[in-house]
């Protein structure tokens, strides 16, 4: 198993801004975590996403119902829409809950490795994940009137460099890649809220957590 991270570093100059962050879904179909996605791109199409990238769909009217998709690779365009780009992907579905909905607008964001963010690969070997459950109730007969549930990674220790390694972890937008899961590889979108980390010779002295951004109600 690796663990990649992939994270925001903004476009390059020059880059194809449009295309390569995606546009409006046209059509979405998954099944057993493997889906089909279609995005209206800009005009001309001058990116297409790869395997390896990160695709983020989510609802722009409520931002509760999102997924987060490692993209496998392109496939046959579909005859709807003036850009169409179609991909294929696989999404976890233990932690985003995403289905579309007919009648809602949802926007396609490419997170692209060539040309949108940087990789720090072989971050770690393995993870682990959290879960905390919190119900709030009331009255004696404990009548439950709020639900939460958050999900905590937290990976291996490598004994990776601090510093090297700072300017990922400090991203505004992180995912964790894990590209070795029998064939069948995932992406989750991760952030670091608040941390101490504790280095020894310029290295992680243990091992690093992450709050996972979860759709799974």
């Amino acid at each position: 198993m690796a663990i990649d991270i992939l994270y925001d570093n903004g476009a390059p100059f020059g880059s194809p801004v449009q295309a390569g962050e995606g546009g409006a879904l046209l059509d979405y179909t998954e099944t057993n975590g493997v889906a089909s996605i279609t995005y209206e791109a800009g005009d001309p199409v001058v990116f297409t996403p790869e395997a390896g990238d990160v695709a983020v769909i989510f609802n722009t009217a409520d931002l509760t119902d999102f997924g987060v998709f490692y993209v496998t690779g392109p496939t046959m365009t579909a005859p709807i829409g003036d850009y169409p780009v179609a991909i294929a992907a696989t999404i976890d579905k233990n932690f985003y809950s995403f289905s579309k909905e007919f009648g809602e607008l949802y926007t396609v964001q490419i997170y692209s490795l060539e040309l949108y963010s940087e990789l720090l690969a072989s971050f770690a070997n393995s993870f682990k994940v959290n879960t905390q459950i919190a119900k709030a109730h009331y009255s004696d007969f404990m009548i439950a009137y709020s639900k939460n549930t958050s999900h905590t990674v937290v990976v291996d220790n490598l004994r990776r460099s601090f510093w090297d390694n700072k300017e990922a972890l400090m991203a505004d937008t992180i995912f964790l890649i894990d590209s070795c899961t029998n064939g069948n590889p995932k992406a989750y979108k991760v952030s670091i809220n608040d941390s101490t980390f504790e280095v020894f010779n310029n290295k992680f002295k243990s091992t690093v957590s992450f709050n996972l951004a979860s759709s799974k109600l």
